[in-house]
């Protein structure tokens, strides 16, 4: 029976990630999705290697193994979307597993451990706001580094908390997938520390904890010298922050995990009351920390889950992207089962019904997130297809084509907020190269939603519904834009001057269509 309940809960978790995710094989290639196959494409297994070469897309970054990985699966899948799809689900459910495995050994003595185990993991796995890494083939480099990341969680655990070849060799992996790897060594002492020993020593600790700093300021060094990379440079997106960025967004991080769905309603909320959306996340987050440290000598494991959460946080903390909760919120996963079935509860029934009851939550709010990602990338790419189809000559003969405003986000499921240059040019279907310019980009809450167009004398003004907004891009290079409403931060309103787009051939995109805007004089 016990052979038997260690194959079928790691069975039943696989089974789960795979059936919740099922649905979003039938979506589309969007944002930069196309391009991310393109451009790691080689024609041949020798080719390969090449991937771990720095190339020119990666930035500031070094991130050569899920490069390495797209390689290897467009040989094999080419074009064939729903494989990509597949591959991802794939991941996120041996991710789950592993999760499940973790915990697991992390929770041996206590009585169940099998339990808490076992949601932590279908918690995880069925985390709403896991949408984006997990069904965005761009976000390989996520999945890839966190499969390597428990993996060297789990052996250091075998290895009764000591350094080993395999956990050293998974940690470098996975600083070959992606920076959020950084807080493995302070993982692992979080782990010697809570379950290492049961009285701390100092030096233990230090031979436990050399060898992962050791591998990580090689790395580190390495990218410097081989590629003239601090790790977080000045020009890099994540150096941009600020400290208090850093706080706000540990905040905003923290209550994503513990109401992780996000609603357009509840974003606009946030951004009219800052002030008090801060003052009760500084109290609920002070509270909760309380009662932790009040029961701390009685149980410190929740101590360890909540450390998980924010040391994991850290190398990502001045950019507020939620696929970032990928790896964070397998510490609050663990913390929510462990909390519900390390309770006084002197039943099971009650803990079970606690538990199924959150996963069911969590599951229908993932489906419907994961209906809208099909639905609206099916309609967007629909949209773009046909819009091609009927102009296709015309732009042929320009190798230009320049859109006034375009949808980014559409009811907060990304359809063509990265990369639409490239995106536009695979549907495009062309040998040669078009150059496409993006004036503007919309955040709509329908895929119907209206874009006006309104002549005022010499000028354009451009409006859009009260929760729905515009994001400016090439700003003074192509068309100069005026800001004419902004609410809540958001901008409503553009104006343009006629002037501006006489002789010109443009198009944009409303009423969930795109079309050629005519009649400028």
């Amino acid at each position: 029976m016990l052979k038997a309940e260690k194959l079928l809960y790691p069975l039943i978790i696989f089974l789960f990630a795979v059936i919740l995710y099922f649905p979003s094989i039938n979506s589309p290639l969007i944002l930069d999705e196309s391009y991310f196959i393109q451009r790691n494409q080689v024609s041949s297994i020798a080719q390969s290697p090449s991937l771990f070469n720095k190339k020119s897309y990666d930035g500031f970054y070094y991130r050569p193994l899920p490069n390495f990985i797209s390689g290897i699966s467009t040989l094999i899948f080419q074009y064939d979307v729903p494989c990509y799809r597949v591959f991802n689900i794939l991941l996120h459910a041996i991710a789950s597993m592993l999760v499940y495995f973790f915990f697991l050994l992390l929770l041996e003595e206590n009585s169940r451990k099998n339990l808490i185990a076992l949601f932590a993991a279908l918690f995880f796995a069925g985390f709403p706001l896991h949408d984006y890494a997990v069904i965005w083939i761009t976000d390989l480099f996520e999945r890839v580094m966190i499969i390597f990341y428990l993996a060297g969680l789990i052996a250091f655990i075998r290895n009764r908390f000591k350094p080993g070849i395999y956990s050293m060799l998974f940690f470098i992996l996975s600083l070959l997938s992606k920076e959020m790897a950084f807080s493995f060594p302070l993982i692992i002492a979080l782990l010697y520390y809570y379950f290492g020993e049961k009285k701390f020593k100092i030096k233990q600790s230090i031979y436990a904890l050399l060898p992962y700093l050791i591998i990580m300021a090689v790395f580190i060094l390495l990218r410097i010298i081989l590629f003239n990379n601090n790790v977080f440079t000045a020009k890099d997106a994540h150096s941009a922050g600020t400290l208090m960025d850093v706080v706000k967004n540990y905040f905003i991080f923290s209550g994503l995990l513990v109401f992780p769905f996000f609603l357009r309603e509840l974003q606009a909320f946030l951004i009219m009351h800052k002030l008090i959306i801060a003052a009760i996340g500084i109290i609920a987050v002070s509270g909760v920390l309380y009662l932790i440290l009040h029961k701390m000598k009685k149980d410190s494991t929740n101590f360890f889950f909540i450390l998980f959460v924010i040391l994991t946080i850290a190398p990502a903390s001045r950019l507020l992207l939620r696929w970032y909760l990928y790896l964070p919120s397998v510490g609050f996963t663990g913390l929510i089962s462990y909390l519900i079935f390390s309770s006084n509860f002197k039943q099971l029934k009650f803990p079970l019904i606690i538990s199924i009851s959150i996963l069911v939550i969590y599951s229908f709010a993932l489906l419907h997130e994961e209906i809208n990602w099909v639905r609206y990338s099916n309609d967007s790419i629909t949209a773009l297809k046909e819009f091609i189809q009927k102009n296709k000559s015309e732009i042929e003969k320009t190798k230009q084509a320049e859109f006034l405003t375009i949808p980014a986000k559409i009811d907060d499921i990304p359809v063509f907020q990265l990369a639409f240059d490239k995106l536009f040019n695979f549907y495009f279907d062309d040998s040669s190269k078009i150059n496409v310019k993006v004036d503007s980009k919309s955040y709509l809450a329908d895929f119907s939603d209206p874009v006006f167009l309104i002549g005022k004398g010499n000028n354009i003004e451009l409006k859009q519904v009260d929760n729905n907004y515009f994001i400016l891009f090439n700003n003074g290079k192509n068309i100069n834009f005026a800001q004419v409403k902004n609410r809540n931060n958001n901008i409503q309103s553009l104006t343009l001057k006629k002037s501006e787009l006489k002789n010109k051939i443009l198009y944009t995109f409303s009423n969930g269509k795109f079309y050629k805007i005519t009649g400028i004089k």
